[in-house]
């Protein structure tokens, strides 16, 4: 009897063992690791420093205030960066990012967009990274969307209204004098 019962144990373990050896493997994603950060800077045709200023879709969208460009044309100082290829379907491959968190960003462009995942060198920025930076590293272009700050804002939300009205003015002044010149004549 003991016989029996320690024969159906070890049938039962092996059952077991069987059953989690066939079971499907939990999805990943289906990328090689990205190579060390001094690499990937010298092969990627993008790279470029910046922080997270907001996120949507759970944080696979993000928008990035540009500070430097290490690789790549020039860039305009505020770009999206979608964590994946499909913003309403989440994959298993998809970034996500964190508000107010600087990154050194190593996307691909896909259809005119910027697309990071997790397939890519792209992280937090941690010191270490400031060694690998190229010396031919920029500034991003001027935002043509940026908007004066400080005491003279005001004055600068109104320049050209004022410049439109001033001239408009002075047209209006020369026009009544070369006719009231014209009068006395």
């Amino acid at each position: 009897m003991d016989v029996a019962r320690g024969l159906g144990r070890l049938v039962s373990v092996v059952a077991v063992i069987a059953a989690l050896a066939a079971a499907p493997a939990p999805a990943l994603a289906d990328c090689q690791l990205a190579p060390p950060i001094e690499e990937a800077v010298r092969i990627a045709d993008l790279v470029f420093v910046g922080s997270v200023t907001a996120i949507a879709g759970g944080g696979r969208s993000a928008s990035v205030r540009v500070e430097e460009v290490w690789r790549g044309g020039a860039m305009p100082a505020e770009v999206t960066v979608l964590g994946g290829t499909e913003p309403g379907r989440p994959m298993e491959d998809d970034r996500t990012f964190e508000a107010g968190v600087r990154y050194v960003f190593f996307p691909f462009v896909v259809d005119g967009q910027l697309v990071d995942n997790i397939c890519t060198a792209s992280a937090p920025w941690v010191e270490g990274f400031a060694a690998v930076r190229p010396a031919d590293a920029r500034t991003p272009l001027p935002s043509a969307t940026g908007t004066a700050s400080g005491p003279l804002a005001a004055v600068a939300d109104l320049a050209l209204p004022l410049l439109t009205a001033l001239l408009i003015g002075g047209a209006a002044v020369a026009v009544a004098v070369v006719v009231s010149r014209r009068r006395t004549s």
